[in-house]
Formats: C-alpha cells, structure tokens, sequence
C-alpha cells in the first residue's frame, strides 16, 4: 500500500508539473476552439517574415492574422494536443501573442502536408480527416 501511494504521488507530481507551464489565458482560448491541452511544448520569441509563397500557403488554410504581423516581434507558445490525427499523432497548436494579446493560432498536423490548419474550424479539419 505504501508503494502504490509513492507512485501516486510521484504521478501527481509529474502530472502537476506538466501543466504548470500551461498558461490560463491560453488554455481559455484553446478551450474555445473547441480543443483540449495534452501538455505544453515550448515559447519563443520571433520576427515574423515570411515569403510570399508562405503567406499564399497560410492563407489557403484559412489563417488570415499572419500578414497583419510582418516585420513584428510575436511570441509563439506551443501545445500538444490531446486530440490526434488519423494516423494517432497528437496534433499541435502554436498560440501567438502580439505586445500581451492573443492575435491568433496555426494548428499543425505531424504527418501531413501542408502540415498545418486552422484551429478555430475544429470541424473543417476533422472533416477533412474522414474523407
């Protein structure tokens, strides 16, 4: 019994670090989309410039927020999430901050190209997986 409190507690631990990086703003927002958080990943600091193909690329997925930022410094925060592709992969959300507030996220996709989606049409992107 004394051992199976032990790892309890040692899981809870791991658990409960896991999510402390989780920030409560961004996990609102994702929660509004529609997803759920499987852990977070990482934060860094970039100057968005982007090649006109890539824009092109973003802009067929439906993320229309990128351009507004060129040549700006935004954060991108990035979460596993618990939702998976078709293949069992978890997929990806990138959370950009701009001075404080979220301006918006890119959705990837592991195994697929072009790899990324718009997170705000959860329903699109799963309709896309069952055909």
């Amino acid at each position: 019994m004394k051992k199976l409190m032990i790892i309890l507690s040692f899981m809870f631990i791991l658990v409960a670090c896991d999510n402390q990086n989780i920030n409560e703003e961004h996990h609102s927002y994702i929660e509004n989309l529609g997803w759920t958080i499987a852990s977070f990943d990482s934060t860094e600091q970039v100057t968005m410039d982007f090649a006109p193909e890539t824009i092109a690329n973003y802009k067929a997925a439906n993320i229309t927020f990128i351009e507004d930022y060129i040549g700006n410094v935004l954060y991108i925060t990035t979460y596993k999430l618990k939702e998976k592709d078709p293949e069992g992969d978890n997929l990806i959300i990138n959370v950009y901050e701009y001075e404080g507030e979220i301006v918006g996220s890119i959705g990837e996709i592991t195994n697929y190209t072009p790899g990324m989606f718009n997170p705000s049409d959860k329903k699109g992107l799963e309709d896309s997986f069952e055909r």
